[in-house]
Order: C-alpha cells, then sequence, then structure tokens
C-alpha cells in the first residue's frame, strides 16, 4: 500500500503501469493537451475504484472535486508509479 503526501492510501498494478503502449499513447496525447486523455490515464493506472475513491479524497465540504489537487495528486502517483515500474 502506497500513500500520497495528502493522505491517500492506494496501490498499484505493475502490469498496469509496465510495457503498454496503450497507455504511453494515452500519456503522449495527455501531454498534448488532450485532457480528456488525463482522465483516460488516471483510470487506467489507477483502475476506476480507486479513481473514484481518490475523487472521494479530494472532494470538499460543498461537494467540489478540485481540478488542481487531482492532477497534483496523479503527478505524485506518476513519479511514485515511474519508481514502482523501475523496480
Amino acid at each position: 500500500m502506497m500513500k500520497t503526501q495528502s493522505g491517500f492510501e492506494y496501490e498499484l498494478d505493475k502490469a498496469a503501469i509496465s510495457d503498454d503502449w496503450e497507455l504511453v499513447e494515452i500519456l503522449v496525447a495527455a501531454d498534448g493537451g488532450d485532457t480528456a486523455a488525463v482522465i483516460r490515464a488516471m483510470k487506467a493506472i489507477l483502475g476506476e475504484k480507486t479513481y473514484q475513491a481518490l475523487k472521494e479524497h479530494i472532494r470538499d465540504e460543498n461537494g467540489k472535486v478540485s481540478a488542481v489537487k487531482m492532477q497534483a495528486e496523479f503527478l505524485e502517483i506518476l513519479n511514485s508509479a515511474g519508481e514502482t515500474a523501475k523496480n
């Protein structure tokens, strides 16, 4: 089990983050400015259940999920995923 700085606990499936050409395609699209690709990448890496749990973790008292916080969490998770894939 891994944890972000904000306290979100998650687990990554090594198969989901290593040697997956379709994930590479999604990440390239996201890097090119395709906002929807960022969401697809998050779901591909986290899985739908964990993605929804992250949204709930971010949701504020007014029910809003901050895009800035979601992106920050995802970048933190991506960085840890890179380290996980190396090992």
